[in-house]
């Protein structure tokens, strides 16, 4: 299944339960967008140090762990005063990482992009949803040579690999990118 299909079918069912709530542009210098960026910076910043690390101590398998426990404990550390930041996938490892419905509008416009050769760039809108005005904010992830260890192609995923993603991901559809492909988006939602 290719991965505009999957962004299709994600945004149909959310759609389907949840309507996008309409947005309006975002104004050059808000201090809200200024908050979002900063936490979308250091989540991407302190995650790829600490994978770099582990991959250099104890390889891609040992790496797993730092998806998988650490990542979300950053997040966690980050979201404070309002504001939450997280990773989402256009095909997810992590049921916690699948995208509401904001964020599949906003991954499907972007692999549409792709497809004519137009690269994502970073989102950023405010929604009112509930009488709530939310900033929401997303930075494409795309995939990089560090990052096929463990989401290329699952035939070239070394054994070790291969049996860490059983372990902690049994429902793990993350694999299969290539360099370059579309895997995701840092999300940051900002109430103020």
């Amino acid at each position: 299944m290719t991965a505009s299909l999957v962004l299709t079918m994600l945004v149909a069912a959310a759609g389907a339960a949840t309507p996008t709530p309409p947005a309006t542009a975002v104004t050059p210098g808000d201090p809200a967008l200024a908050r979002a960026d900063a936490a979308a910076a250091a989540l991407t910043t302190e995650l790829l140090g600490r994978l770099r690390t582990e991959l250099d101590a104890g390889g891609p398998a040992k790496a797993i762990a730092v998806c998988s426990e650490v990542a979300p404990a950053i997040a966690a550390r980050l979201s404070r005063d309002g504001l939450t930041v997280r990773r989402v996938g256009t095909r997810v490892r992590n049921p916690a990482n699948t995208p509401d419905p904001f964020e599949a509008a906003v991954l499907a416009r972007w692999q549409e992009a792709l497809g004519r050769g137009v690269a994502p760039k970073e989102d950023a809108a405010w929604v009112e949803a509930g009488g709530v005005r939310t900033l929401r904010v997303m930075r494409p992830i795309t995939t990089g040579k560090l990052c096929l260890a463990c989401h290329g192609p699952a035939a070239t995923l070394a054994p070790a690999v291969r049996a860490a993603l059983a372990e902690r991901y049994p429902s793990d559809r993350a694999t299969g990118y290539r360099e370059g492909e579309l895997r995701g988006a840092v999300s940051v939602t900002v109430v103020p």
